[in-house]
């Protein structure tokens, strides 16, 4: 078993910790490569800890495991999920809710992962596609959670004209509008009242934000279709972002396009904790007060 390691080095509280785990490989023989940020934050030998970008990461080794928050896991998703290596999320951060297991917890599950004895749990994606009829060009997007169309730093809602394969649905008069996958349900679209789904649903979920009616609420889907949005502002800048991290200006000469990824992303699953009990205890679901 070779471990690939991605970290979030903006977090101190992980710049304390991964010098200490890598010691641990190291001092065990167990094999590890690392991303070339790493080795040069802690300058590592590279007869010990090989170093290689991010985007390459995936090709050496056979499990990566991921330093950080959330946001962490949606980023290495997005670059380590085409190789169909799988990820174990390491929770540095707040919420947590895709980091599987804790800094201690990686520690005593340890040998198992050198082992292979972890289940693979196969997620949902999403790709993008924003077109420019006029200038002929596609920009292609990977989200693990979800894409979003807002309506930027204007205080006005936006008109979003919304197909399901070329079908017409509707024109939502709202902020925005976000597509999302079951695993993104528990995000952003669980903020703007969307519906919780279990992971294992195929579904994709449209949230209208803040829209300007009450009638217009959000809608399941199969996984298998196919979601197109135009907008209009009247601002004419609109925001598209990918998981809340790439962002891109759309006009409404634009045209997105939404359906499910080719290839899920894989996430490791070894601390034992069901999909209802992280909601438990993420939701704090369960509790009554105390008589």
């Amino acid at each position: 078993m070779i471990f690939g390691i991605i970290a979030n080095l903006s977090k101190s509280a992980v710049k304390e910790i991964l010098p200490d785990f890598l010691q641990r490989l190291h001092t065990r023989s167990i094999s590890a490569v690392v991303t070339q940020e790493i080795a040069s934050r802690f300058d590592l030998n590279p007869q010990h800890f090989p170093a290689y970008p991010e985007n390459q990461l995936g090709e050496h080794c056979d499990l990566v495991i991921a330093f950080g928050g959330d946001g962490t896991i949606l980023s290495t998703a997005a670059v380590i999920s085409p190789m169909d290596v799988p990820i174990l999320g390491v929770n540095i951060g707040r919420f947590g809710f895709l980091a599987e297991i804790s800094i201690s917890e990686l520690y005593e599950k340890l040998d198992d992962l050198i082992a292979g004895n972890f289940l693979i749990e196969d997620r949902m994606a999403l790709e993008a596609t924003v077109v420019h009829p006029s200038e002929n060009n596609k920009n292609h997007y990977f989200a693990f959670n979800d894409v979003v169309l807002d309506k930027g730093g204007f205080s006005r809602t936006i008109l979003i004209e919304t197909y399901i394969d070329e079908e017409y649905l509707n024109t939502y008069n709202a902020d925005g509008l976000m597509i999302c996958t079951p695993t993104g349900s528990t995000a952003y679209s669980l903020s703007a009242g969307g519906p919780l789904l279990t992971p294992d649903m195929k579904a994709l979920v449209i949230t209208p934000i803040c829209p300007h009616s009450l009638s217009q609420r959000p809608l399941v889907i199969r996984d298998d279709k196919v979601v197109k949005i135009k907008a209009w502002s009247e601002k004419r800048e609109m925001l598209f972002s990918v998981d809340g991290q790439d962002v891109l200006n759309i006009t409404e000469d634009h045209v997105i396009q939404v359906r499910k990824a080719k290839k899920p992303v894989k996430l490791v699953k070894c601390s034992g904790k069901s999909f209802y009990q992280v909601l438990r205890t993420k939701l704090n679901w369960g509790e009554f007060p105390k008589k």
